[in-house]
């Protein structure tokens, strides 16, 4: 009962953890959703993987254009409003499955992303961009729809990224607007989940294996005591009928003795009484003589 209540306690303690864990999730997704329309500055000059004052990094959307200066104001849009220039099609699915599905490809050189980003918004075509892994991504990004904020990537057994993206849209029409990226570490849940109820359930399986042991013992004890008691009181019968038959024996030799004794005391008294009448026959005959 104990180990029982052990298990649901840190199992009710682990849902709770869990539970706030998600919460906190669920309000910075929320949080980060609610962004559209925010004023977003540059923290530095360029065009490709700038700082931003939102925590995120971006690059360039738009070839061509004047690039960021230190200072300059954008709004914060969601991830469609990055197209492609000549079709007017959304390729933010696209941008954001390179960098989730090919992440280390995204991170390995920051001119080479520039270039892919800019193939799919301006069909920008330099000798960076692998036809190849453009073909991967796009059909990667048909199969799978990335959401703006909460998208994972495993690292290890214990450990995710988190992918949170955005376009910001310059203030200046003369100015590139740039899609916006940050990548965040976090445990991940299901796995300190999963090895709390394994350490849960192999101390409820130690209490167990230590309460059956303890059982087992006390059967085993048990049955040795009444394996020895039914010994002894085997011994204890096996004695008593034994002095039980010893007494009869000696009560029935008893018995036989007196019932000697008194027959051979019997046979000792006829000789004196036929001595005696033969007397007293004597006694009569010489009397009437």
């Amino acid at each position: 009962m104990t180990s029982g209540l052990n298990a649901a306690s840190a199992e009710n303690e682990l849902n709770g953890t869990l539970a706030a864990s998600l919460e906190e999730e669920n309000l910075k997704d929320k949080s980060e959703e609610d962004r559209t329309g925010e004023l977003v500055s540059a923290n530095e000059d360029g065009h490709f993987n700038i700082s931003f004052d939102d925590g995120y990094n971006g690059y360039c959307i738009n070839y061509g254009d004047h690039e960021a200066d230190k200072g300059n104001n954008f709004t914060v849009q969601d991830t469609d409003y990055a197209v492609n220039e000549k079709s007017g099609q959304s390729v933010g699915n696209e941008l954001k499955t390179f960098f989730v599905n090919y992440y280390d490809v995204a991170i390995e050189d920051k001119v080479k992303t520039q270039h892919i980003i800019w193939h799919f918004t301006n069909d920008f075509n330099g000798w960076r961009v692998d036809p190849a892994l453009i073909e991967e991504i796009k059909k990667a990004s048909l199969e799978n729809v990335i959401p703006d904020h909460g998208a994972t990537r495993k690292i290890n057994n214990t450990t995710e990224m988190v992918f949170d993206f955005e376009v910001l849209e310059s203030h200046d029409s003369a100015h590139q607007n740039f899609f916006a990226y940050r990548i965040s570490l976090r445990e991940i849940l299901e796995i300190i989940e999963n090895e709390t109820l394994e350490n849960a359930t192999q101390n409820t399986d130690l209490n167990n294996q230590t309460s059956n042991s303890t059982v087992k013992q006390t059967e085993e004890e048990l049955t040795k005591n009444n394996v020895s008691n039914s010994t002894e009181n085997k011994i204890n019968v096996t004695s008593n009928i034994k002095n039980d038959s010893q007494k009869d024996d000696s009560e029935n030799n008893d018995f036989e003795n007196v019932n000697l004794k008194r027959h051979v005391t019997g046979y000792n008294y006829i000789p004196a009484i036929i001595i005696l009448l033969f007397c007293l026959i004597l006694l009569m005959k010489y009397a009437r003589d």
